[in-house]
């Protein structure tokens, strides 16, 4: 058994990864000349992925020319670094497949039948992987410390192929830089954050999305490039044919981003900042969006009068209704609300609406044939703005603002347990392509929307109605302003009150499954303690009844119900007060879905050995799929699965529909939690990703403050 320690980063462009790779001193480590290896790797689980869920792997790889081995990890999950601690079990392959091996007394045969039998393992995934790989080794005995791995992989899904491009740091023995140093250096001078995905899960994700896709290859991680321009508030846009889109550039990297603000302003030397890349979608290729504020003077204004300025507020106000959008462009708007709800664009101004639409598209409404489907359904969203608008209203009466600050929050909250939930259900269901396609563009749509709408909803909180309830002489704190007797005696209260109906998850680690509610909402905090590598979830699931404030006794002070569990949790477990924490709150539903699975008169007797289904529908030969001394045999043939092989069956599953979380949360902890919910839910995307993200500049659920 071999402990390892590894950084896997997902690269954006071929160009990047070369560049990475290139030099006497690759990522700042005196590494070795290059070497090229080309290898293939299968990846093996049961139907319902239980391996999956304990944090556990098992694939069949071989080398070219090499003879194959099996493969079996265990371990957690990547911390908000990126960094993964696990353990590697090898031994040589058995007859030159998995069954024979694991059937043998080896340490991979051991770890394996303590959770499933061998015999009921299918082939999940196969990946071609082309490896540029250098090494640090010691002065003096020549013995591996660090491998750096630059990676070309290829996933085979049918007849179709996708690529993407992968960075791994792995430690062999101590000594040479740290690997979180080198983590840093790549994310403050390449941009490249970890997502949180292993190789086996971005793999997943490309076969999720690439079912239905007609190109033969077609990369999800291909990238273009959109720029987004402000000046005064108002965003650069391109119309064509009434259809508004955001500039486009064939490429990635700084140099593409400032050869397309040349041929728009005329002006190379601007503050460009890059904002990370889309989430790849069904096959569509993400984009790696850049931004920046207006050109300065000297703008050549001919150039620029091929853009088409209009105001960031009314973007969002139309979007859906009486604004037509590019389907690229759509998501490129969903990272810029998070950014801008995260603080990271002072030049996008607050969100906000006069009702008024720009002239040049307010006549134009969405067409189904041209935009996404159920745009109509937007109305509901926009049915809120009256109540919106009365809590930005100066003149009226605080006592009703705040009221209706309240009812806005409950009805949002309805808003996601019922017509987000609906989406994803569509989507979760969905058999065909085109079907989850579009109904991935509505939920994009309702994020747009809802985080413009809560923009709006927290200005008027943090400007307006805070103050009036400090002048009104109730205090809304955090824990940390409380003194030591009103701590103790809100915990008292809320140990009497609150907690006996509540259900308290200690420590969520990072491989493990979280206990999440099947339809609820769950307060907690991610915590980093000094000298820990990993980082730790707690969280309570709540009662449907409990507060989202709750009064000191004999007091004015009044806590948001997060404060109070962060305080709770503090309080029974006293180290983390010293570590690094950010609060966050999820919300789930639960959802029916229909799919198939294997039919169990099918599995009786020796047929599974020969013969495994992957759960696409194909079949794929065992042990026959490598012959040691040979290299790599040609692609399997794969069978429709015949129909009286699986049957039907209804299933209730737990989504995910909104996550949370405060501004200074980093991204890397935002990413390590997203993927720690998506564990416990289906494999079909988009289920849960950064389109879940609500950042809230202050109380995380204003549900009940009128209250």
């Amino acid at each position: 058994m071999i402990r390892e320690v590894e950084l896997n980063l997902f690269v954006p462009s071929s160009e990047l990864l070369v560049r990475l790779a290139s030099g006497d001193k690759p990522l700042g480590v005196p590494a070795g000349p290059p070497r090229i290896r080309v290898l293939r790797e299968t990846f093996f689980d049961t139907d319902d992925q239980v391996l999956r869920q304990r944090g556990m792997t098992c694939r069949l790889s071989q080398g070219e020319g090499e003879a194959p081995s099996v493969v079996v990890t265990v371990g957690e999950g990547p911390d908000s670094e990126g960094i993964t601690s696990r353990s590697r079990l090898t031994a040589a392959a058995v007859g030159a497949g998995v069954f024979e091996t694991l059937k043998g007394d080896s340490e991979p045969a051991d770890q394996i039948r303590k959770y499933v039998e061998p015999t009921t393992l299918r082939p999940q995934v196969a990946i071609d992987i082309q490896r540029l790989g250098r090494a640090m080794r010691s002065r003096f005995l020549r013995r591996s410390i660090l491998l750096l791995f630059f990676d070309r992989v290829t996933v085979q899904v049918g007849r179709t192929s996708s690529v993407f491009h992968e960075l791994r740091v792995l430690r062999r023995r101590p000594g040479g830089p740290l690997i979180r140093d080198i983590a840093r250096s790549l994310r403050d001078e390449h941009h490249l954050f970890p997502d949180g995905l292993s190789t086996l899960q971005r793999a997943y994700r490309i076969v999720g999305m690439g079912q239905g896709t007609p190109q033969p290859t077609l990369s999800p991680y291909s990238l273009n490039l959109a720029l987004a321009l402000f000046r005064n508030g108002e965003l650069g846009m391109v119309e064509r044919g009434g259809v508004l889109s955001l500039p486009t550039f064939r490429g990635s990297g700084e140099d593409a981003a400032r050869a397309l603000l040349d041929d728009l302003t005329g002006v190379e030397e601007l503050e460009l900042v890059r904002l990370g890349t889309t989430e790849p979608r069904e096959g569509k290729p993400a984009l790696e969006v850049w931004a920046g504020p207006s050109a300065p003077d000297g703008t050549d204004h001919r150039k620029a009068s091929k853009l088409v300025w209009i105001p960031w507020h009314r973007v969002l106000e139309g979007i859906g209704s009486a604004i037509t959008l590019d389907r690229d462009t759509l998501p490129a708007l969903l990272l810029l609300t998070r950014r801008r709800l995260l603080g990271q664009l002072a030049w996008i101004p607050g969100y906000r609406s006069d009702g008024v639409l720009p002239p040049a598209v307010s006549s134009r409404s969405v067409d189904p044939e041209e935009g996404p489907e159920g745009a109509g359904e937007m109305d509901s969203l926009t049915g809120l703005c009256p109540v919106l608008e009365a809590v930005e209203d100066p003149e009226a009466d605080l006592s009703q603002r705040i009221e209706n600050a309240g009812e806005l929050a409950d009805r949002l909250e309805t808003f996601f347990v019922t017509e987000i939930r609906a989406v994803k259900e569509r989507i979760l269901s969905d058999t065909h392509s085109t079907g989850r396609f579009a109904a991935s563009e509505l939920l994009d749509l309702f994020c747009v929307r809802i985080r413009g709408i809560t923009d709006r909803l927290y200005a008027a909180v943090n400007r307006d109605l805070i103050p009036g309830l400090e002048q009104n002489g109730i205090h809304l704190r955090a824990w940390a302003a409380l003194m030591h007797e009103d701590r103790r005696a809100v915990l008292e209260r809320f140990s009497r009150e609150l907690l006996p109906s509540m259900s308290v998850v200690a420590d969520w680690g990072p491989a493990l499954v979280p206990e999440m509610p099947p339809a609820g909402c769950a307060l907690g905090i991610t915590a980093r303690e000094r000298g820990a590598e990993g980082t730790r979830f707690f969280h309570l699931v709540l009662d449907p009844t409990s507060p989202s404030f709750l009064r000191v006794p004999n007091s004015p002070v009044v806590l948001p119900l997060e404060e109070v569990v962060q305080g709770y949790l503090f309080n029974k477990f006293p180290s983390l007060e010293k570590a690094e924490t950010y609060l966050f709150r999820f919300r789930t539903a639960e959802v029916s879905v229909q799919e198939e699975v294997p039919n169990p008169a099918f599995s009786q007797g020796g047929p599974a050995q020969e013969t495994g289904f992957g759960p696409f529908g194909l079949s794929y030969g065992l042990d026959e799929a490598f012959q040691p001394g040979q290299g790599f045999v040609p692609e399997p043939n794969l069978l429709p699965l015949p129909a009286s092989r699986t049957i039907v069956r209804e299933t209730r599953q737990s989504i995910v529909v909104r996550v949370v979380v405060r501004p200074r949360m980093p991204e890397n902890h935002q990413a390590q939690l997203l993927r720690g919910l998506e564990r416990q839910v289906s494999l079909k995307q988009p289920l849960i990703g950064w389109s879940d993200i609500y950042p809230a500049p202050g109380p995380m659920s204003l549900a009940g403050l009128q209250s």
